[in-house]
């Protein structure tokens, strides 16, 4: 098996350089190498491109990881050099950045007939721009919240498991409060547990914008507050301005800052595994926390659907695969991107980290998501899912809002934060 025999250092870090992946099979054509930069661990699996390698047997693969921290400096400096990766492995919500600026390829001419009729929804507007399809997507991930059942069932509580019956961020915080054990702000037992994103604060987008955004309509009239607060920003992704701020938004808020505040029933700091060890009633993830239990039921658990305000939403999105527009190799680069969200080769990848498919012709194929708990995941994706806000800006809008969010779980003025949320994104916008 050919070797890559170096590490492009960047800033002082190394990338890992892996083996080249090679077919043995014979070549009859020129030989052509794709590189690849991804984040460690993360898809193409092995598997998958050894499969594919057999009916391409000129194509080897050179494979650089970097971490994920780093990863967003690494593409941009990697992709405008003259020797830039053909296939980047990066965070979905950025797809739109890239494509603004001039990173990535669109893929829309190569996509399979039938790919529009498969793919989720929430995925192809998160990879589109301007008319253009320029990621396939290979995997989803959403968030929904688990509970611990003997601690629900000792508070005489029943969570909802389907998505008719879902609770109310009312309901929701009546529930918090009639499983946690001890004083509100230092309990034994949290009633809602701490994120385990991040440093394990909270704010996240990702996790948090979701309450706002639920107390939003969209099918309300577009100049109301009320389609504004559930789009978060402008549809086009233009701007924010009166997106962020709007009453409903503000009463949303206003009650989040209370479950870390006057209501005590979630933690400010992170407490790694405090769900796992029994130390929280409830607890928001992904569904890697249902097949880690399902692994390895440390507690007895069970999973409700993401509460929400008046329109339940959650977001979507996960890392994705696209190619650069530098490539070298643009045709066979595209071809291999886009057959490795496809058919048996998406199965193959998926399936190794099981998240969930963004091909709904898949999702048979994966007997955990069929029945309850893992259930709610697939019926969230389907039924509630929402891409976080796409923006040819959305990395501004990302670590801004985020800011401000959390400013709000510390304790600060809702209205405040996000008027100030508004004017950065709106400058980062104009820059």
């Amino acid at each position: 098996m050919k070797r890559v025999l170096f590490a492009t250092l960047l800033g002082g870090s190394a990338l890992a350089a892996l083996p080249a992946l090679a077919q043995e099979a014979a070549c009859d054509g020129e030989p052509v190498t794709l590189r690849i930069l991804r984040t460690p661990g993360n898809y193409p699996y092995p598997a998958p491109m050894e499969a594919w390698q057999k009916e391409h047997p000129c194509v080897s693969f050179e494979i650089n990881e970097v971490p994920f921290a780093q990863l967003g400096d690494t593409i941009s400096v990697q992709a405008a050099s003259d020797d830039p990766p053909d296939i980047l492995v990066y965070d979905g919500p950025n797809t739109q950045s890239y494509a603004k600026a001039g990173i990535l390829l669109p893929v829309t001419k190569y996509l399979p007939e039938g790919w529009d009729e498969d793919i989720l929804p929430a995925t192809k507007a998160e990879h589109s721009y301007e008319g253009e399809v320029y990621s396939p997507g290979i995997e989803q991930t959403t968030v929904a919240m688990y509970y611990n059942k003997a601690l629900t069932d000792a508070a005489g509580i029943e969570p909802p498991q389907t998505l008719d019956e879902a609770w109310t961020w009312p309901e929701a915080l009546e529930a918090f409060k009639a499983c946690q054990q001890g004083e509100p702000g230092a309990p034994e037992v949290w009633g809602l547990g701490p994120t385990r994103f991040g440093n394990g604060q909270p704010g996240l987008v990702y996790q948090d914008l979701i309450y706002q955004r639920s107390a939003g309509d969209p099918d309300a009239d577009p100049d109301s507050s009320a389609y504004k607060t559930f789009w978060a920003m402008a549809p086009d992704g233009s701007t924010v301005e009166g997106y962020l701020d709007t009453p409903e938004a503000i009463e949303a808020l206003t009650f989040y800052r209370s479950l870390f505040n006057e209501e005590g029933v979630a933690p400010k700091a992170g407490i790694p595994n405090a769900f796992f060890d029994g130390k929280a009633c409830f607890y928001i993830d992904t569904p890697a926390a249902g097949n880690a239990l399902l692994k390895d039921p440390v507690i007895d658990w069970g999973i409700t659907p993401v509460p929400y305000f008046k329109t339940p939403v959650v977001h979507t999105g996960s890392t994705t695969i696209g190619v650069t527009a530098r490539s070298k190799h643009p045709e066979i680069a595209a071809q291999f991107a886009v057959d490795m969200e496809w058919g048996e080769y998406a199965y193959m990848n998926v399936s190794q980290r099981g998240n969930l498919p963004t091909l709904k012709s898949l999702f048979p194929r994966f007997p955990a998501y069929q029945d309850y708990p893992m259930k709610v995941f697939t019926d969230q994706l389907e039924q509630w899912g929402q891409p976080r806000p796409p923006s040819p800006y959305f990395a501004q809008y990302d670590r801004i809002v985020t800011d401000a969010i959390r400013s709000v779980a510390f304790g600060g003025d809702p209205e405040e934060a996000m008027a100030d949320a508004e004017r950065e994104v709106a400058r980062a916008m104009r820059r």
